[in-house]
């Protein structure tokens, strides 16, 4: 009864943490043990607040940022907290007027419009560079899928006339510089198309088939350090140009396609060791696929390093879709210094791959050492309850290679698409992740409450988030729900989404 007690109450433990010390390397650990106590007590119904769009907390958790209805303008917000004061017990009274307002939870610092008449603000773009408080946001014209033919572009990939790319830093509002991409596609739905690890951004061009890498460098400006696609050395068409060997039309295939089979013809020729038979291999396994090597594109990137790209390549036949699983697809590990590929798997049979997915989880995400609340998501390698429950996901996969498909879909990661709150700490707390989770995409909307359980004590529900109305009546047809979780607080925004209706927002906090 003491155990329980001391761990249901916060005073408690909060005196007990004065006398025990953690372990080395373990205090960050114990102190977010504390949120099993520190848990959102009060829900706020749809909440009188501005109609806009709200994307997602930063990771430091100082920034909430929103965007206009009319995709034209940027709004940030600083998170505060309701204050107020009675004279008896506090929980007897209701809250004052003003707690029903979205002002006594955010304070707007600006409102900066980004986009031109023609342009419009993808919502769903934005990562966050958490040392020096810089925001990346996107804005592109309207998609044409009756694109001209231009000399480099694939066929079938459409195009948009203007995609610019800012630097916002989100102190201010200041805009510190902007990369434009004329007539190109780059696939800007949750930030697919772009990643960032510490002071670098790697860009997809979809039509164009180049991954141009940024530098954000301290002044706030944007340079092109590197482009990787036809040439993959900086000094590449210098040297065909001054041979008389300047690439014209078809002529040439790509750099970075030219690497692709060069690997996979020394991986087919190695795989037999019979010099009589290794002809044989070949033909069998390498000239028989030729074309369909050499029709393989780019469809995603992310950085495992400052040095490594994680590249998918998967058939011109998946078109633009935000899912080629159907098609033939190739992972390659990159290296951008020798520019080489160092290895490769091919998607939906590689269990050398998904063995590393497995053990090396946390190297997919490359969330940087320096981020205070990235490095704590739960995961494979980290946490036995979230390798727990991917053993207990794959025992119940039909077979084995279905998983293995399934798992290897998601690669190469979203940058920034998991939330770093405590109360999606699978050691903490039990939930249903078809419900809710730390990724960041739209659920179908309940009527029933989301539980979240202690996972020390597995029959005690710490919260709930109902993310419906109040009444609990309505009609959840058609209806789509986000949650946005502050990184440390206890405070959360479950935001429903219905065609032809406004945004209904409520707040969930500890009172």
């Amino acid at each position: 009864m003491v155990g329980f007690f001391r761990s249901g109450n916060l005073a408690s433990r909060v005196f007990d943490r004065q006398f025990l010390s953690p372990r080395p390397g373990a205090t960050v650990n114990t102190v977010r043990q504390f949120y099993e106590n520190l848990v959102p007590s009060y829900t706020i119904y749809d909440i009188d607040c501005p109609d806009y769009s709200f994307r997602k907390f930063t990771d430091d958790g100082k920034y909430l940022v929103a965007f206009s209805r009319n995709h034209q303008d940027l709004i940030v917000y600083r998170p505060i907290w309701l204050t107020f004061s009675c004279h008896e017990e506090c929980d007897s009274h209701d809250l004052p007027a003003n707690a029903e307002r979205f002002e006594s939870f955010f304070k707007q610092l600006y409102s900066i419009s980004l986009a031109s008449s023609n342009e419009y603000i993808c919502e769903d773009f934005f990562l966050y560079m958490e040392c020096h408080q810089y925001g990346l946001f996107a804005t592109s014209t309207a998609r044409s899928n009756e694109s001209s033919v231009t000399e480099g572009a694939i066929h079938g990939v459409p195009s948009i006339e203007k995609i610019t790319f800012y630097l916002v830093r989100l102190e201010d509002g200041a805009i510190l510089d902007e990369k434009a991409f004329c007539n190109d596609f780059i696939n800007l739905a949750h930030s697919i198309g772009a990643y960032l690890y510490e002071d670098l951004v790697c860009i997809v061009s979809l039509r164009y088939q180049t991954i141009h890498v940024l530098q954000i460098r301290d002044s706030g400006s944007l340079v092109e350090v590197r482009r990787i696609g036809a040439f993959c050395r900086e000094d590449d068409e210098l040297f065909l140009y001054s041979h008389g060997q300047a690439a014209q039309g078809s002529s040439f295939l790509p750099g970075i396609k030219q690497r692709l089979l060069s690997f996979i013809f020394h991986k087919t020729w190695n795989e037999e060791p019979d010099q009589a038979l290794r002809v044989q291999h070949l033909k069998k396994k390498f000239y028989f696929h030729f074309q369909d090597y050499v029709d393989l594109i780019i469809w995603k990137v992310q950085f495992l390093d400052r040095h490594h790209l994680f590249i998918k390549f998967g058939s011109v036949n998946g078109r633009v879709t935000r899912s080629t699983d159907q098609n033939l697809a190739f992972f390659a590990v990159y290296n951008m210094e020798t520019t080489e590929i160092v290895s490769l798997y091919q998607q939906n049979s590689s269990e050398e791959l998904y063995s590393l997915f497995e053990h090396y989880y946390d190297h997919f995400h490359a969330n940087p050492q320096n981020s205070l609340h990235e490095k704590f998501i739960s995961s494979n390698p980290n946490s036995v309850h979230a390798l727990d429950q991917l053993r207990t996901i794959k025992s119940k996969a039909s077979s084995p290679s279905q998983f293995v498909k399934k798992m290897m879909a998601s690669l190469p990661y979203t940058c920034q698409s998991q939330s770093p709150s405590p109360y999606f700490d699978l050691s903490i707390f039990r939930y249903d992740e078809k419900l809710f989770s730390a990724i960041d995409r739209h659920r179908h909307c309940t009527e029933h409450p989301i539980k979240f359980i202690s996972v020390r004590q597995p029959n005690v529900v710490k919260f709930k988030i109902k993310p419906g109305s109040d009444s609990g009546a309505s009609d959840s047809r058609g209806k789509r729900i986000s949650s946005l979780f502050h990184p440390f607080f206890p405070l959360a925004l479950s935001i429903q989404q219905t065609n032809m209706q406004p945004t209904v927002v409520n707040v969930h906090f500890r009172r």
